[in-house]
């Protein structure tokens, strides 16, 4: 039976930790033997993502320690635990935990595989930062890109032995139909800069004099919440936008929905778009780098791109949307046949030839 190694910072609910539970649990089902290693232990105030009961979990910090002990004694720790387990591969996630990955595993047998999952720039940096980073992805057997513009950060050297996924979208987003029947325009998403939710409550209090019966619905949580609150105040939109907090119903939200908007700076390869596509909902997002939404999204048959930052396109957009009904039909009609190369099935049969080829 072949054994695998995963490794992140933690479980806590987030894009990425999403897609390596859901490959925890694809692998549990294949009967293959999964170590998950986090970085710090769970705590309450912080939900995670439920483990399965199959994988075994192990963790690298124990005590306090200053940063940069911090970072040496996880990649000595994690040396030991991946000598004493001797993976047939090892897969991190995330820019601190794929540098820490391939230094603790210099000289090892166990195969390495590291994974991009946002905008390189922000996890990698620029100028010696980027140099250093470049020279350490060397030791990887394997990279797994999420977008083209992420891989052409790194050089032609790593193409050679990279591969483009996508992320798998769960079963129960195709299960759902999207119905419209709530005049809403809904984002799901943390409160956090690199999301600008600031940028979608202006745009919304743009287009609201013209939609008086639409309201916004905004679910998630972070340091920006009460900011946010305060703007809409200011805006004298308080009555019609929402900020809901987390949500568990995510298919359900985004089905009831008239449009999603992500509004999001930079992100890797957004799992709510892709999850927006497959139940059909109008989408806009913002062309974000590192290019994951323009590779989701083919035309403006299949959701509207818009720049970064950009408030009037924003509205437009939107008001596009809402203004049309069949416009909506179209997008919803082209979404969710774009949205089939994102089945699981399809996905993690990507993830398992590229794995196993390494292996080999």
């Amino acid at each position: 039976m072949k054994k695998i190694i995963f490794y992140i910072d933690s479980m806590q609910l987030g894009g990425a930790q999403r897609v390596m539970n859901n490959l925890l649990n694809y692998y549990v089902s294949q009967e293959v033997e999964v170590i998950l290693i986090n970085d710090i232990v769970p705590v309450n105030d912080f939900p995670e993502y439920a483990i399965h009961s199959s994988v075994k979990r192990l963790f690298l910090d124990d005590r306090e320690l200053s940063r940069i002990e911090k970072n040496m004694h996880r990649i000595v720790k994690l040396r030991k635990i991946v000598k004493e387990e001797n993976p047939d591969v090892m897969l991190s996630f995330l820019g601190p935990p794929n540098i820490r990955m391939l230094m603790a595993t210099i000289g090892l047998n166990s195969k390495k595989v590291v994974s991009v999952r946002n905008d390189p720039h922000r996890e990698y940096g620029f100028g010696i930062k980027k140099i250093i980073s470049k020279i350490i992805f060397q030791l990887a057997d394997g990279c797994v890109f999420q977008t083209k513009d992420a891989m052409e950060y790194f050089g032609n050297k790593l193409k050679k032995k990279a591969k483009i996924i996508f992320n798998p979208v769960d079963e129960r987003f195709y299960k759902t139909e999207w119905n419209a029947k709530k005049k809403h325009v809904v984002a799901i998403g943390r409160l956090e800069p690199q999301k600008n939710p600031e940028l979608l409550i202006r745009a919304f209090a743009n287009i609201s004099p013209r939609f008086p019966d639409y309201e916004l619905h905004m679910y998630g949580e972070g340091n920006l919440k009460k900011f946010l609150a305060e703007l809409c105040a200011e805006l004298g939109i308080q009555n019609r936008v929402f900020l809901n907090g987390h949500t568990n119903e995510v298919e359900t939200k985004l089905s009831e929905a008239t449009v999603f908007a992500l509004t999001s700076d930079y992100e890797g390869m957004p799992n709510i778009l892709m999850e927006a596509m497959a139940v059909g909902i109008p989408v806009i997002t913002t062309d974000c780098p590192c290019g994951g939404p323009r590779m989701l999204i083919n035309n403006d048959n299949e959701g509207i791109l818009v720049t970064c930052g950009d408030e009037k396109m924003l509205s437009d957009a939107m008001e596009k949307i809402l203004s049309s009904q069949e416009v909506r039909t179209r997008m919803s009609e082209n979404e969710r046949k774009r949205a089939k190369v994102f089945q699981p099935e399809i996905i993690y049969s990507e993830w398992n030839d590229f794995l196993m080829q390494i292996i080999q």
